[in-house]
């Protein structure tokens, strides 16, 4: 079968994707191409204000955000002058009251799942777990994706291909236009914590009455960054 789109990475991008274009051209055969069996946890679970309107206001996705992820309370940056400094005594930049913009901490693997769903639904055909070996561009003409699905390997003809494979960034790397920066080499890690600290709790508040004071809305459900010199941690 030949397809007018074929997409992918069924993840937030490539499903959002399908979404608004089967929306828009409720006759277009799209095809999603996702290798996983189901989605895991990744990073990225943070939106601004921005990605927010686009998720309530063009996906309609606010039923979804709301009952299913956390509200977000803005940025907080804190700054110190040296490594014992005590928290309370640190500089904080941040909204005094709550955010006048919704904006989210979501499950990405939730929120995945969730919008695949509605792109299959809304008359999508989803192909998983399938993975792409290759793709065929030609310039103003017909695409080719070959790909490896229950078993088989298999050719999918489309007028349109959409890479929203993430980091794997299949077209740039086939184009050569994907190049790592090494004059800027940088490094992130990132993990999970039980047993933490809360940002809201009695206990602080009762420790530290003037910072707990300087705020009135939820420092937990902000994302407070700590900056230090060439690095900051993000909470």
């Amino acid at each position: 079968m030949d397809y007018d789109v074929a997409i992918v990475g069924g993840a937030f991008s490539g499903a959002a994707t399908a979404v608004v274009l089967k929306r828009r051209s409720p006759n277009a055969r799209i095809l999603i191409i996702e290798k996983t069996t189901e989605f895991d946890r990744k990073v990225g679970e943070s939106t601004t204000e921005v990605s927010s309107c686009y998720m309530t206001r063009i996906l309609g996705l606010t039923h979804h955000l709301g009952h299913h992820h956390l509200p977000k309370q803005g940025l907080r940056l804190w700054f110190s002058q040296h490594p014992d400094q005590s928290v309370d005594d640190c500089v904080e930049l941040g909204a005094r009251y709550g955010a006048r913009l919704s904006g989210f901490q979501v499950d990405r693997a939730t929120l995945d799942a969730h919008l695949l769903e509605e792109a299959v639904k809304a008359g999508c055909e989803l192909m998983r777990p399938a993975k792409v070996t290759s793709l065929e561009l030609h310039e103003g003409g017909e695409q080719v994706v070959t790909l490896d699905f229950q078993g088989e390997q298999r050719r999918i003809p489309a007028r349109w291909i959409v890479d929203a494979s993430g980091r794997a960034a299949m077209i740039a790397r086939k184009l050569g236009h994907f190049r790592p920066n090494l004059e800027h080499p940088i490094n992130a890690v990132w993990a999970r914590f039980t047993g933490v600290k809360e940002w809201d709790s009695y206990e602080w508040r009762e420790k530290f009455p003037e910072m707990a004071n300087a705020c009135r809305t939820s420092r937990e459900w902000a994302t407070n960054h700590l900056m230090g010199y060439g690095w900051w941690c993000w909470i």
